[in-house]
Formats: C-alpha cells, structure tokens, sequence
C-alpha cells in the first residue's frame, strides 16, 4: 500500500555493491525454474479469494491457502503467529528455512496478502499484492531445496492495509523479544504494473528516513539488488526511498531493508479494478526472476560442487593471523590448489597456485591497509574456504 505521490525518484545509472556481484550459472539455473504458469495461477486464486479485509472469511482462506501451498512445496517449519485485533483474530504466516553457516541469522522475504475493503466493495488485490505474494511463493517454491549459509524466514504478513498491524505485531511479539538477528528484510509490494503500458523498469527502494543508523546499510543493499536485478532479468532499475508498507516496522526498530515496487503505479489498486486484466503479468514474471536472484544472492546460496568450512569433520583451514601486516599462513588438513583475494568492490587484486600444498604463506605486504575477503578452493574448483583479512601496519 502506497500514496501515488509520496515517493520521491532518484534515477541511478550506477551502482556500487556491498559485496562482488557477477553472474552465477548457478543462480541462473535456478531464475530458469521460475515458471509463468504457477505465477498466474498464483494470482488468479488471490483474486478469487475476493476481498482479503481484518474480518473476513477470504482473509481467513488466503492464511490457509497459502499454509497449503508451502506445505505443498515441503516446507515443515511454518508458524502462525496469530493475534486479536479489533476483536478478529489475524494471521502472519511465516516460513523458515535453516541455513547452514549463520542458522540464526535471516534473510526474511516478506510481503503482505491482505487487500482493501472499502472503495466500491473492496479490493480483490490482485496487483495490491497478489503480485508479491505470488512471487513469494516462486522463491520459496525454486529454494526449498538450495543450500544458503544464511536462514530465509518467508513471511506474508496480515493487515498492512490497516497500518502495517501484521508486521508491527511480529517485531512487537517476536522480533524485539528475541533480539532476532536480521542481516535484512526484503519486502515485495505492488509489483503488477499497468496493463497496457511498457512495464520494464522497477523500483528498488532503500531507507532514507530516521533512525539513519543503517541507513548507509540498505543502501549498499539497495545498490546490490539493483545490480542483481540487472544480473537475473531484463528490467531496468530506479532507486526510491522505502514507505508504506512492511518494511516500515523493521526500519523504525532500526533494522536493514530494501524491497521492490512498480514503476508504473496502477491508479485501481485498493478499489474493485484489482484484478488481473489491469495488471502486466509478463512484468510480474520478470520481476520474480530478479528477486529470486537476488534472493540467493542475499542467503549466499550454493551449490553442492561448494564445501563449507565446518560441513566437513575432517576438513580444517586456518589462516593467520588476522589483522595482518607482512604475511598470512594457511595450514589445512586438505590439499589446497588456490588462492583468490578480492577488494571490497569485488576486484581481484591478487590470486595465486598453492601447488596442492597443505601449509603456505602469502606476502601482503605490499597490500594496501583495508578490509579484503578471500576464496581458497581445490583443484577440482571447490571452494573449500572464504573469509575476510584485514590488513593493517602500512
């Protein structure tokens, strides 16, 4: 749910990154798996679930459609986090997937599947947010398989259109209490465009408001996603400032954010011209394979050609010391075929044979003073270790 004039647009043409994003053929193989059909059919049954309003048997039937359809999927881990409002009982359906690496750190992909009521009868929301809903569910659906060292909570919240009460309940209820540990909170929102029109771009939206402690954060992010989107489909990109809608509790209680909204606003969303003949369904597809993209991007998904340091009892790598100034040594209980070290724009400023030794050292130096992630693999390409040095003493 947004105001049609509320944003303000700041069209980027560049982008810096957080970490290194290039294209994985990996990633690829799983956008590929986005389907148009299971989106269509997605969005036809949100919109004839009617209107989805706090009081409302279809409120209700989309909570247990969707339960349905993660189960379906083989997700075990759903949980209801239920509450009173008004003297109706509301619904935000969460769905957890373990990471291997950070199991208590979460991606959360988040979107609401409540519509309006009230404008001639009410909104069926098949664009406000049939569209991020059922792009939800495509991400859940292609991941619930791939390993991602960071955990993913998918969650439709309730109520957004009453002010973000499905949300705000969570970070009252859950959130905050368990000091829950978010590396960040990606929200899809109203992202079916305008029938009719050329729909190719896509809003990326990032925290520009107060409290601006993470502000520089979702912007790195933001900046991120934008390039991810470039990666993963053929839409064009503009940064926005994130409002109205559920990533607005997260960013007041200080967390990190980004998410998605259309670039062409639709004037029928919260009224009974929500529905699919006003949306650009092919828009909603190409989006769903950006943000599933993006979504393994965030989760640091990969494949099982990647060990992960720890997976393996036998396998045990150090290097040290860390802060570095003249040399790092790497022992290791494999034999290890190569080093890659990276700035932090991604570039590789140094990479070298380790002759499939089980102890090396490497000079840095020459290495100027700064933070610097590295990659070690075998000679078979897998990558058995990467981490971060800093190196100091210059």
């Amino acid at each position: 749910m947004k105001s049609l004039f509320a944003a303000i647009i700041l069209f980027c043409f560049t982008s810096s990154s957080l970490f290194s994003q290039t294209h994985s053929n990996f990633y690829q193989s799983i956008v590929d798996g986005v389907k148009y059909d299971s989106i269509l059919k997605s969005l036809q049954k949100i919109e004839s679930l009617g209107v989805k309003s706090p009081g409302t048997a279809a409120l209700v039937n989309a909570k247990t459609w969707l339960v349905n359809k993660y189960s379906n999927y083989g997700y075990s881990n759903i949980q209801i986090d239920s509450f009173n409002y008004n003297g109706d009982m509301l619904y935000n359906v969460i769905v957890n997937k373990t990471g291997t690496l950070y199991p208590n750190t979460y991606v959360i992909v988040c979107g609401h599947y409540d519509s309006k009521s009230g404008w001639g009868g009410g909104s069926p929301g098949a664009n406000d947010n049939g569209s991020g809903v059922s792009i939800i569910l495509e991400i859940a659906r292609l991941l619930k398989n791939v390993n991602t060292e960071y955990s993913i909570k998918f969650i439709n919240f309730t109520a957004e259109e009453t002010g973000y009460t499905g949300s705000s309940n969570y970070i009252n209820a859950a959130v905050l209490p368990q000091t829950m540990d978010i590396r960040l909170v990606f929200n899809i929102d109203e992202v079916g465009g305008v029938a009719g029109e050329v729909n190719n771009i896509i809003k990326c939206e990032s925290d520009q408001t107060s409290p601006s402690t993470n502000n520089a954060a979702s912007a790195d992010f933001t900046d991120t996603l934008m390039t991810l989107t470039g990666l993963y489909s053929t839409l064009g990109t503009t940064n926005t400032n994130a409002y109205g809608s559920d990533y607005m509790p997260f960013q007041d209680a200080d967390y990190v954010i980004t998410g998605y909204f259309e670039n062409n606003q639709s004037p029928v969303v919260h009224s009974s011209n929500d529905d699919l003949s006003n949306l650009d369904t092919s828009y909603v597809f190409d989006i769903a394979k950006a943000a599933t993209g993006a979504t393994l991007y965030f989760a640091k998904a990969y494949t099982n050609n990647t060990i992960i340091e720890g997976e393996d009892s036998n396998l045990m790598i150090n290097v040290f010391p860390n802060p570095v100034e003249k040399q790092i040594f790497i022992n290791s209980s494999i034999a290890l075929s190569k080093i890659e070290v990276y700035n932090t724009e991604g570039k590789i400023t140094f990479e070298s044979s380790l002759n499939n030794q089980f102890r090396s050292k490497i000079d840095f130096s020459t290495f100027s003073n700064g933070i610097y992630h590295y990659k070690l693999s075998d000679n078979s390409g897998k990558v058995l270790k990467t981490g971060t040095l800093v190196k100091s003493g210059n």
